[in-house]
């Protein structure tokens, strides 16, 4: 298929691109970018994620993108738009309702739809993915769009975008006349990013959205009361040093019933890679939405859905990554490593025949039938790609020299072969059958258990020669039985990647 084509076309670039130091995207050491990242969220076993996101930008307003996506196949599972006034912040609670995860939130900034307290979407995971698919993911977080400043003394300033997101007393007006409206008119994203009008594009006096700047940064906090226990993880910001056209893609008011304006946009196959939408590059069958738009594959100061991928490979590949850990029982520490792949789906061939007797009436629903490079070795029926041996330390520099001494499970066929399972890989260290021993992850995690209790470990983020994509963290958590009054208390710690990308 097309999309096969489309990333043995990235790898070929991304070879030749490999020395180039000025290229249009950088992981901004800072934390602060025009998109963010954040590299896994959880529901599982008494987990509540809370959300921040923060617009440092004291001028100009947002209009932000927020897209969940499931850990197993990068699967849409919430998303919606965020409004941020300057030096906005907009926070919210991501739960368990039932078997699904629910987002909840009091803050006062605009969304679309107004309301986003609900329950998140299981409409695009299959049928046997739904109990489970939307309780651990990751989140991505594009700035669509400047909002221009509007003196308040503006005649029309009640009627621009500004205004109506702009707080007054603690509280932002948010104007469904201004953030809906009643205008159907396509937006034209060919046109320069100074004329383009949204929401409401039938009003005259509505202000433009104008290029997106830098300014976005957030973390996530994973909180289970229950374990008195509390990691904070900060996004991945990504800053881009070339001119970005605006990026918004509408978003019905989903409480009066309409999913989006516009079903199938005539600008779709050139603002994607994903190749599961019937209007991308690789042929598939699921309907696209404006919702599905933009996504990290969305054009973006780049030239192509192709070559914006390639950057991120470059900025992302990782042959290794380096942590400690700890799993001493005498304290009964836990260590989980976070290997988040976030533009994996990009890779893969997707097929998808429309299935009633699973429940795939809309065609929304896709099945990973191969991949490209780097993903070219991926099994897609166990969701899996091989990468190489984990290489052990103790606190002693003792290694641990053949692979086999190292039990991987759940793993009922015994083989000695080490693989990252999902979008987002959970390498659990020592703790045995799921859920893991930190996180409580369990749709994706694969325990390593090893003679060590603590120390070193190298591991490789490879298939065959080929790097992988990865962000991530390491999780450790420590038991103190002598505090916290007679049950003890646990404390949590957050550890950064180490990473090389050459072996």
């Amino acid at each position: 298929m097309k999309k096969k084509l489309l990333a043995v076309g990235v790898a070929a670039t991304l070879g030749a691109l490999s020395g180039v130091s000025n290229a249009a995207f950088t992981v901004a050491q800072n934390g602060i970018g025009h998109i963010n990242i954040l590299p896994y969220y959880s529901v599982q076993n008494g987990n509540t994620t809370l959300i921040s996101i923060a617009n440092t930008d004291e001028v100009n307003g947002k209009a932000v993108k927020v897209r969940f996506r499931g850990a197993q196949f990068s699967d849409d599972v919430f998303d919606f738009q965020v409004f941020l006034s300057p030096a906005d912040v907009w926070t919210a609670a991501v739960t368990l309702d039932g078997t699904v995860a629910r987002l909840a939130t009091s803050d006062k900034s605009c969304t679309l739809p107004q309301d986003v307290n609900r329950p998140f979407v299981t409409a695009r995971l299959l049928e046997a993915n739904k109990a489970q698919g939307t309780r651990e993911g990751y989140v991505e977080i594009i700035n669509m769009g400047n909002i221009a400043p509007v003196a308040p003394n503006d005649a029309n300033y009640a009627k621009t975008l500004f205004g109506a997101i702009k707080h007054v007393d603690g509280v932002a007006p948010c104007t469904e006349s201004v953030l809906i409206g009643s205008g159907l008119t396509p937006i034209d994203h060919s046109a320069p990013a100074s004329t383009v009008l949204v929401p409401n594009a039938a009003n005259p006096n509505f202000a433009t959205l104008s290029a997106p700047t830098s300014g976005l940064t957030s973390f996530a906090t994973l909180i289970n009361v229950a374990q008195s226990k509390a990691l904070t993880v900060p996004a991945t910001a990504l800053y881009q040093d070339q001119p970005v056209a605006v990026r918004y893609s509408r978003q019905a008011n989903l409480t009066a019933g309409t999913v989006a304006y516009g079903a199938a946009p005539a600008f779709a196959a050139a603002q994607t890679a994903d190749s599961v939408f019937s209007t991308g590059l690789g042929g598939g069958h699921v309907t696209m939405y404006e919702f599905d738009l933009p996504d990290l594959s969305t054009p973006y100061g780049t030239a192509n859905a192709a070559a914006q991928l390639t950057e991120l490979l470059g900025l992302f590949a990782k042959t290794s990554v380096l942590t400690e850990y700890a799993t001493d029982d005498s304290i009964l520490a836990a260590t989980d490593v976070v290997l988040s792949q976030p533009t994996r789906r990009y890779y893969y061939t997707w097929t998808d025949v429309p299935d009633v007797a699973d429940g795939d009436t809309d065609k929304s629903l896709a099945t990973v039938a191969g991949a490209g490079a780097p993903y070219a070795s991926l099994v897609a029926s166990s969701n899996t790609i091989q990468v190489g041996s984990p290489v052990f330390y103790d606190r002693e520099e003792r290694k641990i020299v053949n692979a086999s001494s190292i039990v991987i499970s759940p793993n009922p066929q015994g083989t000695s072969s080490f693989s990252l399972k999902g979008e987002v890989s959970i390498v659990s260290i020592n703790n045995g059958a799921p859920p893991s021993g930190v996180l409580g992850a369990a749709m994706t995690v694969q325990d390593y258990t090893t003679p060590y209790s603590d120390g070193l470990v190298r591991l490789s983020t490879s298939a065959g020669a080929t790097p992988l994509p990865v962000i991530g963290f390491t999780a450790v958590n420590v038991f103190n039985a002598s505090a916290g009054g007679a049950n003890g208390t646990n404390y949590g710690q957050v550890l950064p990647l180490k990473w090389q990308v050459a072996p």
